[in-house]
């Protein structure tokens, strides 16, 4: 009988005790099931403008700078005809342009999941010099029977101080990072100078000759152009990252390359470094 009320005392308090053991017991591994949440991405959609500073470096390729006054003066001559006096490579390309700058930017992101497209128009207020000079001389013997010789002397520069893009980004948003690359059309305004001048002297005689006695002076003549707020057309290329700093206000670091066909003749290439701040809306 005392085993048998041990017994019965033993299983009332494991009952009693049950539920609250119960209520504390850990699920056991795998038996609820995972609820995968909904991916988050950060909200790069929409207007934004910004401001920016850079660094610089340029090429200008001056060799068909001043061809265009050579032409004008020799025209209709028999040096322009056989010698082709103004296409000439007289002047060298100049690697020495480089300078600070400072814009701004302003555009619009679409957004679908991590895919961005937007469009963006960029300035740059940049201030990119360059010069070159040279000269050179060739003497031929023409049709006319004559040994002609033609010395040409050209001068030409560029300064660069605006340059503006309109470019096409497409970017992956990756949370708070979003790289990007773009391209775009290009237009650039600068300060152009040249200058030519074609001095053309005759001989008879070859200059190899034992009888030749120098070169009888024909003409000489200078044209320059000067032009104030040239305007240039090209391309630009690029890429870059957008840092979000919180919802609204981001950070920008960027390469860019510009190409400008014809400066008067010149061609100008820009390549520039960029940090920016932006403020989305």
């Amino acid at each position: 009988m005392r085993i048998a009320g041990l017994c019965g005392l033993f299983l009332v308090g494991l009952a009693s005790l049950g539920p609250a053991h119960a209520a504390d017991m850990p699920f056991l591994r795998g038996s609820q099931g995972l609820m995968p949440s909904e991916p988050v991405y950060f909200r790069w959609q929409g207007v934004y403008v910004g401001g920016q500073a850079s660094y610089s470096s340029g090429k200008s390729d001056f060799s068909q700078g001043t061809g265009d006054l050579v032409s004008y003066m020799l025209r209709n001559t028999i040096e322009e005809a056989e010698m082709g006096v103004s296409s000439w490579t007289t002047l060298p390309s100049n690697n020495g342009m480089t300078g600070t700058g400072w814009g701004g930017f302003i555009g619009y992101n679409a957004q679908w999941d991590d895919a961005v497209l937007g469009l963006e128009f960029n300035y740059t207020r940049v201030g990119l010099k360059a010069t070159a000079a040279d000269s050179m001389g060739r003497y031929n013997l023409l049709s006319d029977s004559v040994y002609h010789l033609v010395d040409l002397t050209s001068t030409a520069g560029v300064d660069l101080t605006d340059i503006a893009t309109l470019r096409l980004r497409g970017g992956w948003a990756a949370s708070w990072f979003m790289p990007y690359a773009f391209i775009g059309v290009a237009a650039g305004r600068a300060d152009v100078t040249r200058s030519a001048t074609v001095a053309g002297y005759t001989s008879t005689v070859s200059p190899t000759d034992s009888g030749f006695t120098g070169w009888t002076p024909a003409y000489a003549e200078t044209r320059s152009d000067n032009r104030s707020g040239a305007w240039g057309f090209g391309y630009s290329a690029g890429a870059g990252i957008d840092v979000a700093l919180m919802a609204n206000v981001f950070l920008r670091a960027e390469y860019e390359y510009v190409y400008f066909g014809d400066f008067q003749g010149m061609k100008v290439t820009v390549n520039t470094v960029r940090g920016g701040l932006g403020f989305k809306f």
